[in-house]
């Protein structure tokens, strides 16, 4: 749409997520604003600072991109490296990824939108944090395979999260909206694995609730029918403003959004039958009585990876399915992958040898 109004902001950190009640609007900081071209195009630019400054555990900057036109993605940044590199362009387009917007009105003009408020704290939800795979055989099946998901001392370990929006209801219709980062904030070990497994971590859900309003006040407008009936108000009162008759704004329909507000703890493990294809030129022998630690995955999605929609029971979707089904943790020296081999057998790797790769199985020799 030309003309349209995008603005992109930072999120604070899950600490203070973490610490607001229901009611309380997302204190989330404008970093700058722009408008979009004759062609419907933006580019938004920050100065370095801005973003350095923008930036929470782990130095990365959770980014979210706004229009009342266009709908909102959300994207971490690491802006931990930006001193020593030039900054990376990320390329976001709202309208191929945005499943809900808050429209025009009968004159052709976009609603207004109105922040986020937390509606609730929600259960912790399930996130995949790290993957290790042996395939089953006589010759590996006492090897073994564990990870550690550390704070450490550089605070860098991260995991990005998928986020979820919803125009259809509080508790149905989500859809993928990007990721955040949640970090460790202390040291979670998990016991050996004698067969593959997806090391899993909870972290802290926050529902939010956006208003899509029209700016004329006292001006009705067509309401969208949402789930349940009453989860979305239909008139508003701007803050500050006194409650007095002609003040109040007609709301057209809301947004939900579901996201990581911090690493809550635990550790379980599932077990899945099958095990990632692995060329041949990428493995390497490793001796009986050998171990190795993987600090190396940093840019790998997991399936499955963030099961929020069992958690807190949203009703019409399955969000194992649908939407937060990828997570990815950067491993670095506060979250390491490590193999243990009581025989001789292979380390295979999916994108490479074991020096490189992402995702790591262990294999029978041949």
């Amino acid at each position: 749409m030309p003309g349209a109004a995008v603005d992109l902001y930072a999120w604070p950190s899950d600490a203070v997520l973490a610490a607001m009640k229901p009611g309380q609007l997302v204190p989330r900081t404008l970093l700058t604003t722009t408008t979009t071209n004759s062609a419907g195009k933006y580019t938004l630019r920050v100065q370095v600072a801005r973003l350095e400054t923008a930036a929470v555990d782990s130095g990365y900057a959770n980014l979210e991109i706004d229009s009342p036109a266009g709908g909102s993605w959300f994207l971490p940044y690491q802006t931990g490296s930006l001193p020593t590199k030039p900054p990376a362009p990320v390329t976001v387009n709202l309208k191929r990824n945005a499943t809900v917007n808050c429209g025009k009105d009968q004159f052709g003009h976009p609603y207004s939108f109105f922040a986020w408020t937390l509606v609730h704290h929600e259960h912790p939800a399930n996130a995949v944090v790290g993957q290790g795979y042996i395939a089953p055989s006589r010759k590996t099946r006492r090897d073994w395979v564990n990870f550690q998901y550390n704070l450490g001392s550089g605070h860098t370990q991260a995991s990005s999260l998928g986020v979820g929006l919803s125009g259809y209801g509080l508790d149905a219709g989500y859809s993928s909206s990007g990721a955040k980062t949640s970090t460790a904030t202390r040291t979670e070990g998990y016991h050996n694995s004698h067969q593959s497994a997806w090391f899993r971590t909870e972290f802290k859900v926050n529902r939010y609730r956006g208003l899509c309003y029209e700016v004329d006040a006292n001006t009705k407008v067509p309401r969208v029918n949402q789930h349940p009936k009453n989860a979305c108000p239909r008139k508003w009162l701007p803050p500050g403003d006194p409650n007095v008759p002609g003040n109040y704004h007609y709301i057209h329909k809301c947004y939900w959004l579901v996201a990581s507000a911090g690493w809550f703890g635990g550790s379980t493990q599932v077990h899945p039958r099958s095990v990632p294809a692995t060329p041949a030129g990428n493995c390497a022998i490793h001796q009986a009585g050998d171990h190795f630690n993987n600090d190396f995955g940093s840019a790998i999605e997991w399936s499955n990876g963030f099961t929020i929609g069992a958690a807190i029971g949203i009703k019409g979707v399955n969000l194992k399915a649908d939407f937060g089904s990828t997570a990815h943790t950067g491993y670095d020296i506060n979250a390491v992958m490590y193999f243990k081999f009581n025989q001789r057998s292979r380390l295979c790797g999916t994108n490479g040898s074991e020096a490189t790769a992402a995702i790591l199985v262990v294999r029978r020799p041949r």
